[in-house]
């Protein structure tokens, strides 16, 4: 039975078929989603389900179309394959996350009516071919949605192509004109012009030497592909011999890559329609996956008609991720999700202010206690049980627009809203104005809701103004909720926590100072509001988290605090000695230089030294080293790592060792003149200080990070590296700089959280720790420890602190695996309990599916339960790695906030200005070196107690090289 074709009515003429491209649509939301962030607490991957009805219910809202099929292919071979046996010969498998989903995929699309076909024996592109076919000789406009290049030959008047582009919105349309404009031939020629380019990712060979410019000028020239295999001896020049090498090749490909029309699907089109959605069996996949009330109500919005298998009032169990535990229809579920839009009140002096806060003051429900939170203590018996409740719903929200870069920051618009009415404030305003707001912002603020503290904080001061530590950061609790994602702005924040999506010109302004700048200044934006209304659900959505898992405490007592601090520190900067700076790039630059040209004589050729095309001629070709490792594209690489070991293996063949020591050289003093240059871009003409920008929502431990420049970049391993840090010297007023850092915080942690007794003792014995612990390992006396040894017991401490696998820690002592796993076992022998440790916090995640830090932070590891054995290890090496890492970022954090306390109380002018890895920078005032250093030194190694004593080393200088110790 061939398949239903019927006949063209004037219903259909105005109506419109979607084919979807099954495989290819999974494949690119499987893709384009971390597997991380979307799986289920029992480890199944759900990224392609999400993405996948997510991406076509932004289709099906755009085309609108009456008729829907979606086609898959089935597993085992094709008539294909007996045509050409290496068909697809070459791809890689699919990834096992992703294959688990397709039968999920498959589910939700009949519990939403959707019709999916696949036939045994042919390619879904066949299945598309078909439908295409049907709907074309029906009468419809027919749109097939599809990243399958084959799909073009189906194009005509009648039949679009939609085509994803690097970003799936950008959908191309593909029509016969966008083909003859790309391809230079008609959509009918475009098999033919495959056929001779041959297709790299199905494994069909084209001619040699012929892309698509060529093969197109020989349709072009001669029609057809048959009319080129019959003028193949007309053709000169290689590219003629190469097409009449591969002509049977190339008929042979014309025939593979030519789509099936008429293929039995025992369906009509009438069977494609839908809007009929089966939402009992929706709600019992989606709790299954737990997806959140938010998917589901958008799902649905797109693909029910109001046509439904059953009654919508069967609702869903809220998952995990809906917060409430509670179950609503979806006219509830949206009208609980919408963004209420308070109404806009524009201020523009003192008393329409205070009158606005009195006439709306009555909305605001926080409780004293909880508005005037103060951490005493960071002590083991300090109540972390602290909750929000219900206070953010009645709370004030403060924003601002404008430019948060420190020592250029601006203030364009201020708001404070409650959910029903915002008053915003555009800059500079009054003094009366501004008075009122600030004696609001004393008194509010622990009432407050805010997306950015820190940020905000930097535009507040901008305008004159400042804040205490609000009741909410939607920001921090958004990063302490999923510490593996990271919103770059509000936009990204509302589309990955509330499933709100924008278009271009509506994306929230709130941070940015490109504010309509076309729009009269009376007239306050509206995406200001919708701003507000976004904090304000974000707030609503995180709050009952962060309550359920105890991290408001975190927030308050710690994350809150450190945006203080870390915005003092931005404001500050760091000066540096701009003359010295620039005359260190200089000589970098001419080092490079000189090691460019000694390579070059060495090579024998002025070659790039960044082409490891070049590269490889040079080493392997013309000087006869033995090749590296392949690259995935069959390259051999010529990273760092490779250079550095052939460099070492290269030491009696004095030509190719002269120019792997010189392309090092250039490599090395190159990157040091960039990370001077990136300095000297970052130097604010106004001060001459850096105001680098600190990041506390990015790092998933927990960990500060820094940008615009990276000072965590600049190298402390050699020589040349640690000068850089000679550039940081005292800025005006100050006389000298104070360096403190943690001496081995992470072992120190992991003796604590372990228990081991021996380990403890080693940290208590006053001996070189790392000797120390090598005698025990080795049962040797400290005084007979090798410094190989030493070197190797460190490395294994170090590691097992950082997650490092036993094959990482071979390749970085160069020994044969099977030796680091002997020192592994003899590791362990000795502390029994660290073992145990270690191997209890895998166990534990696994069950839990989180790890948690001293202070209660945790992170989740959704692929210790996944079917990848490489992302299944990686998790566990991160689990490892979690709580030793995230405590030792919580008790920086923590020593940060009693420094800069301690300093206040002491009213010294001395300031914390920098904070890189486990080290504070402190800028000294005169006469304060000894009171200070006694009061930092004192906060870090008080921050927290441990049953091994924390120990910092501070040293001064008249730079930060020289206060190294």
């Amino acid at each position: 039975m061939s398949a239903d074709i019927q006949a063209p009515t004037s219903a259909a003429a105005n109506e419109t078929l979607l084919v979807v491209d099954g495989h290819s649509l999974a494949f690119r939301a499987f893709f384009a989603l971390p597997v991380d962030s979307f799986s289920t607490s029992d480890g199944q991957a759900t990224n392609a389900v999400w993405g996948f009805a997510s991406m076509l219910a932004q289709v099906i809202d755009t085309e609108k179309p009456d008729r829907l099929g979606v086609a898959f292919d089935v597993k085992g071979g094709t008539f294909r394959n007996t045509m050409l046996p290496q068909y697809k010969g070459t791809r890689d498998a699919a990834p096992e996350e992703l294959l688990t989903q397709l039968p999920l995929i498959q589910r939700m699309l009949t519990a939403l009516g959707v019709t999916y076909i696949e036939k045994p024996g042919y390619e879904g592109d066949d299945v598309i071919a078909t439908l295409a076919t049907m709907g074309d000789k029906a009468g419809y406009h027919t749109l097939v949605l599809s990243g399958d290049r084959d799909a073009f030959q189906l194009i005509d008047d009648n039949v679009t192509v939609l085509y994803p582009g690097h970003h799936f919105k950008d959908l191309k349309h593909m029509t016969p004109e966008a083909i003859v404009d790309k391809y230079k031939v008609t959509p009918q020629q475009y098999p033919d012009l495959a056929a001779l380019r041959g297709e790299t990712a199905d494994n069909i060979p084209g001619v040699p030497g012929v892309g698509d410019g060529f093969a197109a000028k020989w349709i072009n020239q001669y029609g057809s592909l048959d009319g080129i295999c019959e003028h193949a001896d007309e053709i000169g020049g290689k590219k003629g011999e190469a097409l009449r090498a591969s002509i049977d090749q190339v008929k042979l490909n014309r025939k593979v890559n030519a789509l099936v029309r008429d293929v039995d699907l025992e369906i009509s089109l009438d069977d494609l329609r839908f809007g009929a959605v089966d939402t009992a069996q929706l709600n019992d996949l989606f709790k299954e996956l737990e997806f959140g009330q938010r998917t589901k109500s958008r799902v649905l919005k797109t693909f029910n008609t109001g046509k439904s298998a059953n009654s919508l009032s069967a609702g869903a169990n809220a998952s995990s991720n809906d917060h409430d535990g509670t179950d609503m229809d979806t006219d509830a579920a949206e009208e609980a999700n919408a963004l209420h839009v308070p109404e806009i009140v524009s201020i523009t002096s003192a008393d329409q202010f205070d009158a606005w806060v009195q006439a709306h003051h009555r909305e605001i429900a926080v409780p004293d206690a909880l508005a005037s939170f103060a951490v005493v203590d960071y002590s083991a018996n300090t109540d972390r049980h602290l909750t929000c409740g219900d206070a953010v719903q009645h709370a004030w929200t403060v924003s601002a627009w404008g430019s948060a870069k420190p020592g250029r920051a601006k203030l364009h618009t201020l708001a404070i809203a409650t959910e029903s009415s915002a008053a915003i404030m555009e800059t500079p305003s009054n003094d009366e104005l501004t008075a009122a707001v600030q004696q609001f912002l004393d008194r509010e603020h622990g009432a407050a809701i805010v997306h950015g503290y820190k940020e905000l904080l930097h535009m507040l001061s901008a305008g004159g103004l400042d804040m205490g530590l609000p009741l909410f950061d939607t920001k921090l609790a958004g990063y302490l909720s999923q510490p593996d994602f990271h919103a770059d702005d509000l936009r990204e924040a509302a589309e990955h926590f509330l499933d709100i999506h924008f278009d271009e010109d509506e994306q929230p302004a709130q941070g940015m100072l490109d504010l309509e700048d076309d729009q009269p200044e009376d007239q306050p934006s509206e995406q200001q509001g919708k701003d507000l209304a976004i904090i304000r659900l974000l707030a609503l959505t995180h709050a009952p988290v962060l309550d359920e898992r105890e991290q408001y405490w975190l927030m308050r007592a710690i994350e809150l605090p450190v945006s203080r601090t870390l915005h003092d520190m931005e404001h500050a900067g760091a000066k540096v000695d701009l003359s010295r700076l620039t005359g260190m790039r200089d000589q970098f630059a001419e080092d490079a230089r000189f090691a460019q040209e000694e390579a070059w004589r060495h090579a024998g050729a002025e070659i790039n030294l960044q082409s490891p095309k070049q590269l490889q001629k040079v080493l392997f070709e013309d000087m006869g080293l033995k090749p590296t490792k392949r690259t995935k594209s069959g390259s051999y690489t010529t990273n760092a790592a490779a250079l550095q070991d052939l460099y070492i293996k290269s030491v009696d063949n004095e030509r190719a060792n002269g120019f792997l020591g010189a392309l090092l050289r250039h490599r090395e003093t190159n990157k040091l003149k960039q990370i001077v240059q990136t300095l000297i871009d970052a130097v604010n003409p106004t001060d001459l200080r850096i105001h680098t920008t600190f990041e506390q929502t990015v790092a998933a431990t927990g960990r500060l990070s820094s940008v615009d420049p990276n000072l965590q970049n600049i190298p402390n391993r050699n020589a040349q590296g640690r000068e850089i840090r000679s550039v940081f010297v005292p800025g005006e007023g100050f006389e000298s700089l104070m360096s403190c850092d943690y001496s081995q915080v992470e072992l120190r942690i992991m003796a604590d959280l372990s228990g081991d007794e021996a380990l403890i003792e080693a940290f208590r014995s006053g001996a070189d720790f790392h000797k120390y612990v090598a005698s025990m390992v080795y049962q040797l006396p400290v005084d007979q420890i090798t410094s190989d040894q030493r070197t190797h017991v460190k490395a294994m401490s170090y590691g097992l602190a950082y997650g490092l696998s036993t094959f990482g820690l071979a390749q970085q002592l160069k020994i044969a695996p099977r030796e680091a796993d002997a020192l592994k076992a003899r590791y362990f022998e000795t502390f029994g309990k660290v073992h145990d440790y270690l191997e209890s916090l895998v166990s534990s995640a696994r069950k839990k599916g989180y790890t948690e830090t001293i202070f209660g932070r945790r992170r989740y590891f959704p692929a210790l339960k996944s079917t990848n054995r490489v992302a299944r290890d990686a998790a566990e090496r991160a689990a490892l790695n979690a709580p030793i890492q995230g405590s030792a970022a919580d008790i920086m954090k923590i020593a940060m906030i009693r420094a800069e306390q301690a300093l206040k109380d002491a009213k010294v002018r001395s300031r914390i200005i920098l904070q890189i890895h486990d080290e504070l920078v402190v800028e000294i005032a005169p006469d304060e070196g000894e009171q200070v250093t006694e009061l930092v030194k004192n906060a870090m190694e008080h921050a927290v107690d441990l049953a091994v004593p924390l120990d910092v080393s501070c040293g001064m200088g008249a730079d930060w090289q020289l206060a190294a110790h």
